[in-house]
């Protein structure tokens, strides 16, 4: 699993830094979250294609947050997009691409689905759900957590060899789940050659929100959480009248929620280097990041 930053100011964009959207690469599959200004041209800079775009998640209907959606559509149409995409977001978001066709005749020939968010599972895979919680900003506005299902425990090589399975196809059934049957008939159940299942990994998207220390359990034992930092500290006050949070308060929440990794994004673009960001965030919980446009994080399974 990759996350890749293809933009992390926010409100404006800057030279730097371009408006809100990360990438989510997972065994082949690709989805966005938001999808600010420039969004397709740092996929082309980034150099990883839209073929295998599937899903796009929308948390608000802020022009920062959408405002690239046009064009990458636009765009999938030109480049002969092979299949279908599904774009969530809030209810009004398929007002928003019905006026799109409507105006500037918007025609998407593979396919494209609106599903409204909802609080609870949105999409669920066979190996992971993805999960939307509603968060305090000025328009109606969701988090999102991508939850991989358990996985199979580690597979016991001597134990296999013990119970004289020859190494080969069979040892794939069992680490799938499946029971195997021997030549001389034995029944061989996965448990006897698999430790105890493993948890999968999570990731957390929060951004445009006030410090919700509420979110603790949504965000709880996530592998990586990317929440906003708006503002330092001295800005608290007008980080509570905009409805957005400071570096501090996203640390607060990382650390109550025992993640393992927090990155800031949505920087407001008053921060040329962020460093201020970071120094203060890391006071509080010190596996702290300010993203970069462009910058990659692989997620780790856990042991």
């Amino acid at each position: 699993m990759r996350i890749i930053f293809l933009g992390t100011s926010g409100s404006l964009p800057t030279p730097r830094y371009n408006l809100p959207s990360v990438c989510l690469l997972r065994e082949g599959e690709m989805m966005l979250f938001d999808c600010g200004e420039g969004t397709q041209t740092q996929i082309m800079r980034k150099g990883i294609g839209f073929g295998r775009l599937t899903r796009i998640f929308i948390s608000h209907l802020h022009g920062d947050h959408l405002s690239g959606l046009m064009g990458l559509l636009m765009s999938l149409t030109l480049l002969e997009h092979d299949h279908p995409l599904t774009i969530y977001g809030p209810p009004q978001l398929k007002e928003f691409i019905h006026s799109l066709e409507q105006n500037i005749h918007l025609r998407c020939d593979f396919g494209v689905e609106i599903k409204p968010v909802k609080k609870g599972v949105i999409v669920e895979e066979e190996e992971y759900v993805i999960e939307a919680e509603p968060v305090r900003h000025s328009v109606s506005c969701y988090a999102f957590a991508l939850q991989e299902k358990m996985r199979p425990g580690r597979f016991n090589l001597e134990k296999a060899q013990e119970l004289g399975i020859r190494e080969g196809p069979l040892y794939g059934q069992l680490q799938q789940g499946n029971q195997i049957k021997l030549e001389d008939g034995r029944t061989i159940k996965p448990e006897e050659v698999l430790g105890p299942p493993r948890r999968g990994r999570r990731v957390v998207y929060v951004t445009d929100t006030l410090y919700l220390p509420g979110l603790v359990d949504f965000c709880r034992d996530a592998d990586l959480l990317i929440h906003e930092g708006m503002f330092t500290e001295d800005m608290i006050d007008e980080a509570k009248f905009r409805k957005h949070a400071t570096a501090a308060q996203a640390a607060a929440l990382a650390r109550d929620a025992n993640v393992k990794k927090l990155v800031l994004i949505h920087i407001s673009p008053r921060y040329y280097n962020r460093t201020e960001l970071r120094d203060e965030a890391r006071k509080v919980f010190p596996e702290t990041e300010v993203a970069k446009d462009l910058m990659e994080i692989e997620v780790p399974y856990a042991e």
